[in-house]
């Protein structure tokens, strides 16, 4: 019997190893995660990573982040953090300012209007429930397991070069 990758992309031939459809697997959950994260989030006119950013700036606190250091902790990585800013300013969620030790970094805060829409009930009950339905059946020691292995799998993402 065809798993149900195969089935979802009409694999009609066995995949040539299991690496191949485990590495398809993560691939194509990931972008049905994203998908249906995406959609909530669009209520709110917000990106995916714009709102990481907000969730940010908000364990930040008041003194803020300078933009690499947000990059740094995006879970998506986007090269354009700059411009991620700017629409977030933009909408009055995120204000910019220099330091005032050192006048080359600019530290990035969440404005009031930020830390209301990231911390709106709504948008978080929604957020809550979709991570509920996408989780459930899973136990404890299901998501344990299931996060330990995301976690190799990245260790070695991390640590083999790209060779083509």
């Amino acid at each position: 019997m065809a798993g149900l990758l195969a089935q979802e992309i009409h694999q009609t031939r066995p995949f040539d190893h299991p690496k191949v459809e485990a590495v398809l697997g993560v691939i194509r959950t990931a972008e049905l995660l994203m998908r249906q994260i995406g959609t909530i989030l669009k209520e709110w006119d917000l990106s995916q990573p714009q709102y990481n950013i907000l969730r940010i700036l908000r364990g930040a606190g008041d003194q803020g982040l300078s933009c690499r250091a947000i990059g740094d902790r995006l879970v998506t990585l986007d090269p354009d953090v700059t411009r991620l800013l700017d629409k977030l300013e933009a909408r009055g969620l995120v204000q910019r300012q220099r330091d005032d030790r050192d006048r080359r970094l600019v530290l990035v805060r969440l404005t009031e209007a930020g830390r209301a829409l990231v911390n709106d009930a709504h948008l978080n009950l929604a957020l809550a429930r979709t991570q509920d339905r996408i989780c459930q059946g899973l136990a404890p020691a299901d998501l344990t397991h299931l996060i330990d292995l995301l976690e190799d799998l990245r260790r070695n993402c991390s640590s083999a070069p790209i060779q083509p």
